[in-house]
């Protein structure tokens, strides 16, 4: 190739020298990539690339002017790839050569593996396979240099923002965590000067800001929102990150509008954004080197946008939409950015129909272009797999319901634009559990899958108004109990992967179980395994939620009239309850007051929960403390009225049989004691009609029909164990003595976690009674425990790890809270639903802090109904709340002295009592 002789290794040296320091401007950038072209005598960064590649073919192969050649040209790409977004596919080529005859030195060789792992920084990709590669290259070139050597320590920040890309490209919380948590350390231990520092730390609040989003955290949100605005306000006007940094903010302010009400108490944003003009942003974009253009202004046109939407700025979606359509001018379909440029311009569109100031003659148009944007972008993203797939199919489902609406006259038309908005919203619930089943560790999952339960109301919302109850079910199933179906799906993968012949996967799947223990296989791992089991029989399994026909199936196994999902009402769309039969029908029963925004319903929210927390009797002769259940009571009346009594008159039941039936409250209808209703008309409470019990989704339900019951009757009794719950020290020793004589008894001191767990394996058909403190920690990496002798009993033990406990008949959590959620409702996340996962058959849980009088004397004769008499789970817990509401109830034969004393102390009308247990499983 022809062109002007040069001085490679001279060229290296003025490139050095120019931008040996800090380069925070366009023009700099520009005036770096320039001066390669002008030594080169060539017009373009692709003649340069081309021209250098060419002469380093011409060196022999195997000398040091070929190893040299190859490695800077390397480095020089990095400075080229600033003014064209190259695309080669010389590069490792060009790297082997480097490596293998190019000079020896450590800081040489590390210093082009550097430079050849950049390109994902100057031009991302959604190449995990070229990422990963990238990773490895990065790792290598750390590894040559000294330990806390500036130069190690800034190859290894580049490989934590690598991995915090892939992270999100993945969906993968627990990577992205901890490569936040890395960039942070090294950033904080660089030393750089204040101006490098300054912007390394607002890359890095960044990253944080995308955790509080997830993890629903407004107020470090707001703290991190003022952070980064300090950082960009001292940021000159032409810096090339500024006006990313300024979106990112946008984005951050917008999420922050929406989160907030989640989260009271927050403090008020008092930040004032200083929007740039269109014209001046894309002047700004203008200035930045070619290769970053694009990707400027799609981040600078979708923050700008959110923003807009969130304020109802009509003037200032029109600007987003003109920035992103200037974006589209400077990338590729292929690039990385295109698909969240398309996904931005699609919810734009659709945006604009929506906003009162635009005119109706132009709102089908806008409809119609923004649906075609979203159709590009699924079909560019491929599959649930891709991060932004669930969002575009979520928005494009919301799309196509606004279009049907504007079809006033053509019911063709206005039936299909319904249908396909029912279709899309199921597939992007799909999706979501998906990006559930991905995550590694509970918490992670729980954050990832807090958007479901809500999406799911939505689309069930839709199908009822179309008539569709059928399609209703499977939506609310599918953004119900997502944590807990992954933890049921991960204790099976080894057998998944042995059926369809992937032992390898299998082997590595158990060495990263045994290695993190915690959390589990990574997030890199079960994509690997997802990806293997979708295309595999058992994708139903792991993506779908069971048809009505199975969950009919499973009410046959278990002997239940119906499972009956609760859905609140929403804005146009009034509550119902969902009926699924054993014949697997599906019909929908009307309830027009069910709506989380009643009175009753927020004043038992404001009150809390009632009771106290279990801490032993009074002293010897004091009163006990005083107790206002009246949010309760109305609670309670409210959800006879509005619900049960409805509801129970359209169950079917036997001849003399109360109807049984089986729960799943939507939302905040989770805090409802539903089976402590109050009916209007004859005044009693629904469990003295039907026999009530609860499960988190129908997948569940499926899981636990299918466990076979066992003759064997092993039992494990804890109680007291850290000396402070008298009436449970009695009680169990009671329980014990009475109903399992063979049993083992472990009270303080004894009854350790490392004991129970020991139990547990050991049991072939085993009843365990826990009499106890339980611990709710919303949100925490320990959500919910019980306080044992010396230690801890997490729910996540129970679901992350790969133990089952098959066998384990009745599991009785005498403590309080056991059956609250501490990662949100639709999680329905509890000690009492691991303990479900775990293997067992049946759970007696709790919903608030119980009273321990009461409960010693509730717990004695749930045993008593089941072991002398020989009702199964949900009908002794039943059969023994009937028992604390008769005023003339009678102590058992056998009931200890102590005991029987307190029968008649008990209140048939103090409701915290009494109903304050639920029923799970058989």
């Amino acid at each position: 190739m022809s062109g002007k002789p040069y001085d490679l290794s001279a060229v290296m040296y003025e490139v050095h020298q120019m931008v040996g320091g800090l380069v925070t401007s366009g023009a700099e950038m520009d005036r770096a990539s320039a001066l390669i072209k002008e030594r080169l005598g060539c017009r373009t960064a692709w003649e340069a690339f081309e021209r250098l590649y060419a002469d380093w073919r011409a060196i022999p192969e195997g000398t040091l002017h070929c190893g040299k050649h190859a490695g800077e040209t390397i480095m020089l790409l990095a400075m080229l790839r600033l003014d064209a977004p190259l695309d080669i596919d010389q590069r490792d080529e060009l790297l082997a050569a480097a490596k293998a005859y190019g000079p020896q030195g450590d800081d040489w060789q590390s210093a082009v593996l550097g430079a050849a792992a950049s390109e994902v920084f100057l031009k991302p990709t959604e190449d995990r396979h070229r990422m990963e590669s990238d990773l490895g290259i990065l790792d290598e070139a750390a590894r040559m240099l000294p330990p806390g050597s500036e130069d190690r320590t800034g190859l290894e920040l580049q490989h934590a923002m690598m991995r915090a890309n892939l992270a999100q490209i993945d969906g993968a919380a627990d990577a992205y965590d901890r490569a936040v948590e890395d960039a942070s350390r090294l950033v904080g231990v660089m030393s750089v000067d204040p101006e490098y520092r300054s912007l390394l730390e607002g890359q890095v609040v960044a990253l944080r800001m995308q955790q509080d989003v997830r993890r629903g955290d407004a107020v470090a949100l707001t703290e991190h929102i003022g952070v980064l605005e300090a950082i960009v306000a001292r940021m000159p006007d032409d810096h090339v990150d500024r006006l990313s940094l300024e979106a990112l903010l946008d984005n951050a302010r917008f999420n922050l509008m929406a989160i907030r009400p989640r989260q009271p108490g927050t403090p008020a944003y008092t930040g004032h954004p200083a929007r740039r003009s269109p014209a001046v942003a894309m002047g700004i974009a203008d200035g930045l080197p070619a290769g970053g253009r694009g990707q400027a202004l799609v981040t600078a046109g979708t923050g700008r946008g959110k923003a807009a939407v969130a304020a109802g700025d009509r003037q200032g979606v029109v600007e987003a939409i003109d920035l992103l359509y200037r974006a589209l001018d400077g990338i590729e379909p292929e690039d990385a950015q295109w698909p969240l440029c398309t996904l931005a311009l699609g919810s734009f569109h659709v945006a604009l129909a929506q906003d009162e100031g635009t005119p109706p003659q132009l709102r089908p148009g806008l409809l119609d272009q923004g649906i075609a944007f979203l159709r590009h972008t699924l079909r560019v993203t491929g599959g649930p797999e891709h991060s932004q797939w669930w969002l575009a199919a979520m928005a494009q489902a919301m799309a196509h319901r606004m279009r049907a609406e504007l079809q006033e006259h053509d019911g063709r038309r206005r039936d299909l634009d319904r249908s396909e908005a029912r279709r899309l919203g199921l597939l992007s619930l799909t999706a979501s559990g998906w990006a559930v089943l991905l995550q590694s560790g509970t918490a992670h999952g729980a954050e990832t899958g807090r958007r479901a339960g809500a999406q799911a109301l939505t689309v069930a919302a839709w199908c009822l108004a179309d008539g569709h109850a059928e399609e209703a079910a499977r939506a609310l199933d599918a953004g119900r109990g997502l944590v807990l179906h992954a933890a049921t799906v991960g204790s099976t993968v080894v057998d998944m992967l042995s059926a369809v012949g992937r032992t390898e996967l299998a082997d590595e799947w158990r060495r990263e179980g045994a290695a993190s223990a915690e959390t589990g296989p990574s997030s890199r791992l079960r994509r690997r395994v997802l990806q293997a089991l979708a295309d595999s029989p058992y994708r139903q399994r792991l993506l779908e939620v069971p048809s009505t026909q199975e969950i009919g199936a499973a009410l046959r196994a278990l002997g239940r009239a119906a499972l009956v999902y609760l859905l609140p009402g929403a804005e146009g769309f009034p509550g119902a309850a969902l009926v699924v039969t054993p014949d697997g029908s599906v019909r929908a029963v009307p309830l027009p007051g069910l709506d989380v925004r009643a009175p009753e319903l927020a004043g038992y929210r404001a009150a809390g929960s009632p009771g106290r927390d279990a801490g032993g009797p009074p002293t010897a002769g004091a009163a006990p403390p005083p107790r206002d259940t009246t949010a309760l009571a109305r609670l309670c009346d409210w959800a006879g009225r509005v619900v049960m009594e409805p509801l129970l008159r359209e169950l079917p039941r036997g001849w003399g049989r109360a109807a049984r039936v089986v729960l799943v409250p939507m939302g905040e209808l989770g805090v409802v004691p539903w089976h402590a209703a109050r009916l209007p008309r004859s005044g009693r409470y629904a469990c003295q009609e039907a026999e009530i019990s609860y499960i988190p989704s129908a997948r569940l339900l499926c899981e636990v029909a299918e466990r076979p019951a066992t003759d064997v009757r092993q039992a494990m009794v804890v109680g007291d164990p850290t000396r402070d719950l008298r009436h449970a020290g009695e009680e169990a020793e009671a329980v014990r003595r009475v109903f399992y004589p063979g049993g083992e008894l472990l009270g303080p001191g004894a009854a350790t976690p490392a004991a129970v767990k020991d139990w547990l394996g050991r049991q072939r058909g085993g009843v365990l009674h826990l009499a106890c403190h339980g611990v709710v920690e919303q949100g925490g990496r320990h959500s919910s425990y019980l306080s044992l002798a010396g230690g801890r009993l997490p729910a996540e033990e129970l679901t992350e790890g790969s133990d089952r406990y098959g066998g384990l008949e009745l599991v009785v959590l005498a403590a309080c809270r056991t059956n609250v959620s501490g990662h949100g409702f639709d999680e329905a996340y509890s000690l009492a639903t691991a303990f479900l996962v775990a293997g067992a058959r049946s759970v007696v849980g709790s919903m608030w802090p119980v009273p321990d009088e009461a409960t010693s004397l509730l717990m004695y004769m749930v045993h008593h109904f089941s072991a002398r008499e020989g009702m199964p789970p949900g009908q002794a817990l039943r059969g023994a709340q009937l028992w604390m509401l008769d005023p003339g109830r009678e102590a058992p034969p056998g009931m200890p002295a102590d005991m029987v004393a307190r029968v008649r102390r008990i209140d048939a009308d103090d409701l915290v009592g009494w109903a304050g247990f639920t029923h799970l499983g058989w």
